[in-house]
């Protein structure tokens, strides 16, 4: 694989560099959806990106504000789902709008009783001549209050039949698609995440993405590449606190001297420094699987989602130890990243799965 990254792809970097300097502001609120129809206006996303450009595009955007990276996996999830088993009518319908940003997608698959055991799903779809009768609840919807439509998962016959899952896509807009106000969380708070309750929702038969019961083939396929860009995120917000931890201790004087001169701030630094770089190669060698079909792909994206989440919430940690009072106030980027960082943790698969698959894989 090409360990140092071609040109092409370091002016797409630079280029995303620039947007973000001239186009961003730390202090103001973020319209996401506004945010990737101007991505798309300047090129930094097109159909024709491979996995590694989306990875990096990513990778720098998160460094600028960490959250946004759960907002881009569902998008970029979505669009691949419907690319790749959606029928030519429906690819026909949403892909264009997805990638332009007209529509903004919402991924709803985790139920109050089911979550890594996608068999448990209850919402339930029933066959009603050339229609399908909705009914369920849904929670950690991503994008859910600022989406257009949803992606969305529900059994078609007997509760914890795996044959009978089945994905469906339907509209958020509707008075039969309750979606509840964003749900609190510990961080990645600009990315909304939602409950939702659909009521006795009709659509139409055409409305199915894949064959009756692809529901867990299709929900799987999109495990790997969402490990991958939850990488990405943490390797976005471990750059960041490691710029903000080396600012920190460079200007802060104590004692007479710059922090950055003792000892324990040099040994943070140096690990910071380390890790990035090993989560940087391990993100960008899983890229490169996913984009050439390796049969590692499983275990790569993996290891890149278990070591390079773990390696932003152990750093991030530290950085807030660096930067100590002013580290403590909420808004600040350490503080922020801190909290993010334990959320990237979580989702996309808990870093417990990540290591059972890993183990698998090998054994």
């Amino acid at each position: 694989m090409q360990v140092l990254l071609e040109k092409e792809k370091e002016d797409f970097k630079q280029r995303t560099q620039a947007f973000i300097d001239t186009r961003l502001n730390k202090s103001k609120e973020l319209n996401l959806k506004a945010l990737w129809q101007n991505l798309y206006k300047e090129g930094l996303i097109n159909k024709e990106n491979g996995v590694l450009q989306n990875i990096l595009l990513s990778e720098i955007l998160c460094k600028f504000r960490p959250g946004i990276g759960l907002f881009l996996i569902t998008q970029f999830t979505c669009i691949e789902i419907i690319k790749n088993f959606a029928s030519d009518s429906l690819k026909e319908k949403y892909l264009n709008k997805l990638f332009s940003g007209e529509n903004i997608s919402c991924f709803s698959i985790t139920e109050p009783n089911a979550g890594s055991d996608v068999s448990m799903i209850e919402a339930f779809a029933e066959k009603k001549g050339n229609s399908w009768l909705l009914n369920g609840h849904k929670i950690w919807a991503s994008n859910g209050s600022i989406s257009d439509i949803i992606i969305t998962f529900v059994q078609t016959k007997s509760h914890k039949d795996k044959s009978g899952i089945t994905c469906l896509i339907i509209p958020s807009k509707c008075k039969e698609v309750e979606i509840l106000k964003d749900t609190p969380k510990l961080g990645v708070e600009i990315t909304p995440s939602n409950e939702v309750f659909i009521k006795n929702l009709t659509i139409d038969e055409n409305s199915q993405i894949g064959n009756l019961g692809d529901g867990i083939k299709i929900a799987l396929s999109t495990i790997t590449l969402g490990r991958i860009f939850c990488a990405a995120q943490a390797v976005g917000l471990l750059s960041g606190v490691l710029e903000e931890s080396i600012k920190h201790s460079t200007k802060r004087n104590q004692f007479g001297k710059s922090i950055s001169d003792y000892q324990a701030i040099k040994w943070y630094i140096a690990d910071m420094t380390k890790d990035l770089d090993a989560a940087r190669l391990l993100l960008h060698k899983a890229a490169w699987t996913k984009e050439n079909n390796s049969e590692e792909l499983n275990k790569l994206s993996s290891m890149a989602k278990y070591f390079c989440t773990s390696a932003a919430q152990k750093h991030s940690a530290n950085a807030v130890q660096i930067l100590g009072g002013a580290g403590l106030i909420k808004d600040s980027y350490v503080a922020s990243a801190y909290r993010d960082s334990k959320v990237l943790e979580i989702y996309e698969g808990t870093n417990e799965i990540q290591r059972l698959v890993i183990a698998r894989e090998i054994l």
